[in-house]
């Protein structure tokens, strides 16, 4: 799988005709770093219209004196083309020098790179090139996600999976540098696989120990919690798995574990959290949360579920040990064996709150549905501390309960209003993910 250029016809295009067109003035190429504001331009200077002017190639460092020099060198019997890359790091002077240079000089045109966006200098000396008569610029925008589709596709040999192009896409921003780090020096290609809806990543269903700090992808680590926050469950999966393959397993473990539960994986789920260094997984509460589920829902033992919590919770120190036992409460509740002692746990944070009143629900669901109501809305209130408050499937999985509920209580109205969002498909309803934790706990 060899990279390629990336397409850029429509600024190679434009490019082509201001050089193309008598009188213009300088054309400004403007991007972020790593847009291939560099390769667009060798592009360019390929073309017809570059082929009319000899090509004076100079650098950033030049000094005035140098610039003045070397274009005077160059002149001769055809018009010249100059040419400057990276010219925001080059000085005020030497500008002023190039812009002088290309006007002494009949049907010379000038032809420089800078930067755009947050890493741009201010003031950016090549604002004295911009605002000459009939200047040009053009923006080199990041890839659209339609576009690193295209070209994940073109890697691939075959058709991708949206999800995984997405993936890419929220990683990267569409930065082609970004792209080329993943796909190729992290060999991230080498990890793609052929499914039914297309290419997609393979899984890692072991832990794999992380890189050198150096080689750390803060970027994607990012991207893979913001789709998990935000129930795109399909994107995260692809980001979880190109975050394992680049060593960053051990910062996405916890939606990588729940993910794979949620796809019916539940072997793989139990193989990864197997797989993660000692103690890892009693320490950190939603891997924990994930163990328990995974053996109460997915395995049909919630004794066993019960029992890995409990002896979680003695091992932990204060601060987690209260969670641990609203997470044991609920499994047990959920798996129709109330624990009579939840109302007693320490209620430390919004989380253990939330599991105390969603484990209270459960218990009175069936025999006192009106105050399983009350206790679904409080769990409901407080999963909105984001990752401090849950999973974030476990606000989907409430919902469903809480329609139950009122249907249960004789509110069908109350019912009805609430699902007809739920099971409409609104964005990021959630309604998938409860059939996905009903199938789990089936």
């Amino acid at each position: 799988m060899k990279w390629h250029f990336i397409d850029r016809s429509e600024q190679i295009a434009a490019i082509r005709s201001a050089l193309g067109a008598s009188g213009a003035g300088p054309i400004v190429l403007a991007g972020e770093p790593g847009s291939g504001r560099s390769r667009l331009v060798e592009r360019v200077l390929e073309s017809s219209e570059a082929a009319r002017y000899d090509i004076v190639r100079l650098r950033p460092a030049d000094g005035p004196g140098e610039v003045a020099a070397r274009v005077e060198a160059a002149a001769g019997g055809r018009p010249l083309l100059l040419v400057m890359d990276d010219a925001q790091v080059s000085e005020d002077e030497s500008l002023m020098a190039l812009r002088t240079a290309a006007g002494g000089n009949p049907g010379a045109r000038v032809l420089v790179t800078t930067l755009s966006g947050p890493a741009a200098r201010r003031p950016d000396p090549v604002d004295c090139l911009r605002f000459e008569p009939g200047a040009y610029t053009v923006d080199v925008p990041p890839l659209a996600v339609e576009e690193v589709a295209a070209l994940l596709a073109e890697l691939a040999g075959g058709h991708v999976r949206q999800a995984t192009a997405g993936a890419l896409y929220s990683a990267t921003g569409g930065n082609p540098r970004l792209l080329h780090d993943f796909l190729v020096g992290r060999r991230l290609t080498e990890r793609l696989t052929r499914g039914a809806a297309g290419w997609e990543f393979q899984c890692a269903t072991e832990w794999l120990p992380p890189m050198d700090p150096s080689a750390a992808t803060p970027h994607l680590v990012k991207a893979t919690w913001d789709a998990w926050a935000a129930l795109a469950f399909d994107r995260a999966f692809e980001l979880c798995k190109a975050a394992a393959w680049c060593g960053e397993g051990h910062t996405v473990s916890v939606p990588l574990a729940h993910l794979l539960l949620l796809r019916g994986r539940g072997r793989d789920s139990m193989s990864f959290l197997d797989s993660l260094p000692e103690g890892v997984v009693d320490g950190t509460p939603h891997l924990a949360l994930a163990r328990a589920v995974n053996l109460a829902c997915g395995q049909g033992r919630p004794e066993a579920a019960a029992e890995f919590l409990l002896r979680a919770a003695v091992a932990a120190g204060p601060a987690q040990r209260p969670l641990l036992l609203a997470y044991r409460a609920w499994i047990m509740a959920l798996n129709g064996r109330p624990a009579d002692d939840v109302g007693t746990i320490t209620r430390t944070d919004r989380e253990t709150a939330l599991f105390v009143h969603a484990a209270q629900a459960m218990t009175r669901l069936r025999t006192r549905p009106e105050e399983a109501v009350f206790h679904l809305r409080r769990a409901l209130a407080l999963t909105g501390g984001g990752a401090e408050a849950g999973p974030p499937w476990l606000a989907a999985h409430l919902t469903a309960y809480l329609i139950d509920a009122l249907l249960l209580a004789g509110r069908a109205d109350e019912a009805t209003l609430l699902a007809e969002g739920f099971h409409g498909g609104e964005p990021a309803s959630g309604w998938d993910v409860a059939v996905a934790m009903s199938m789990v706990a089936a």
